[in-house]
Order: C-alpha cells, then structure tokens, then sequence
C-alpha cells in the first residue's frame, strides 16, 4: 500500500498538530507546577536564624575528641583546650572530674568506688577544679590583652 503525496502532506499536518498540543499541554502542565511550588517553597535568604539552625548539621568525627576511660565508661571530650588541661592534671584528680561533671556521679558514690572518704573526694575535687581552671587560663589567650 502506496500513499499519496496528498496522504503524506495530510498524515505529517495531523502528526503536527497533535505534537503541537501535546508540548502545549505539557508547558501548561509545568508552569502549572512550577506556580503551586512557589506557593509552598522559600529561600533560604527568607528563613529566619532559628531555622537555619535547624536545618544545620555538623560533622563530628572521632580524632577531633579526646577519649578517657573511667570506670569502664567512654569518655569523649571535644574541647581541645580543656582536654590539655585534664592530661595535665594528676590520674586520680582527672578520674574525680571526669565522674563528677561527665558521668554525674555524687561525691559519696566517687568515694564507694574509691573506697576513700567523701570529704576527701569533695577536697580532690575542687583542688583538681582549681588546678583546671589555672592550666586553661594559662592556655587561653587573655582577653585584656586583644581589647587594647
């Protein structure tokens, strides 16, 4: 079966005119889409701060921390500076802050598993803490110095 060239021109013009609306219909379709988003999305320049933060991730990886084991807990501290200060500290005094402020352990349970005194816990405590809070000053930077 032969077509004519009359069939050929009249089958390429119904060919046209179909792609002609299906590419219509489908930009109508896609501005359509695109209209109904812009309802619903913003940009980022228009979130506030607190949702900014809340889309924020941080990547923490392990050789940034500093580990201590204490009484068989894992004990990640992420603060260079204060992890100086407690390598500088003496074993046992490091141990009692550790428990103290990490592990939330009272005086009188620090004492049971040292088998020491309580009072002594609390004096090892708070010479440790002061010692701490010597060798951080000593490593920050001073504050009254950069303001003048």
């Amino acid at each position: 079966m032969s077509l004519s060239p009359a069939d050929k021109k009249r089958i390429r013009q119904q060919f046209d005119s179909l792609a002609k609306k299906v590419l219509s219909g489908e930009a109508n379709s896609y501005k359509k889409e695109i209209t109904t988003r812009a309802k619903r999305e913003i940009t980022f320049s228009d979130l506030s701060e607190a949702e900014l933060d809340k889309l924020l991730t941080v990547d923490e990886y392990s050789i940034d921390t500093t580990h201590y084991n204490v009484n068989g807990f894992d004990i990640a501290v992420r603060d260079d500076l204060l992890a100086e200060a407690l390598n500088a500290l003496p074993d046992h005094k490091r141990e009692i802050i550790l428990m103290a402020y990490f592990l939330d352990m009272s005086d009188a349970e620090i004492a049971a598993l040292f088998q020491n005194n309580r009072k002594t816990i609390y004096k090892h405590r708070m010479t440790g803490l002061d010692l701490l809070k010597n060798l951080m000053k000593e490593e920050s930077p001073n504050d009254e110095k950069n303001d003048q």
